[in-house]
């Protein structure tokens, strides 16, 4: 059976909207600083900023300058993390080997 979506004013629409766009551009901006350098991809991975929690660790890794698809996969694979983990769903043990397969300790 469909479930429906709950129905909802228009203000509650507007403000989801709002809420959606706000974190949409946070994450194009710190893709944008991860390519030129500006950000530092363990500051990122220490402490993501609110908007920033839920978005993919492939995605952010993608935005770095130097990385491609193919380092992503193998430096994921090495500190054996999932495509789809998010930046506030890493644990302490992935981080740490994803900092370290990354090259980036004590940074």
């Amino acid at each position: 059976m469909l479930r429906r979506a709950p129905d909802r004013t228009s203000q509650e629409r507007l403000s989801a909207l709002e809420e959606a766009n706000r974190v949409r551009f946070a994450r194009a901006d710190a893709k944008r600083d991860l390519k030129s350098g500006d950000l530092d991809i363990y500051d990122l991975l220490m402490d993501p900023s609110e908007e920033l929690r839920g978005a993919k660790v492939e995605e952010m890794l993608l935005a770095v300058r130097g990385m491609g698809r193919v380092k992503v996969t193998r430096i994921l694979r090495e500190a054996n993390i999932s495509r789809s983990k998010t930046l506030v769903g890493l644990t302490h043990g992935q981080r740490d080997r994803l900092i370290k397969a990354l090259g980036c300790e004590d940074a």
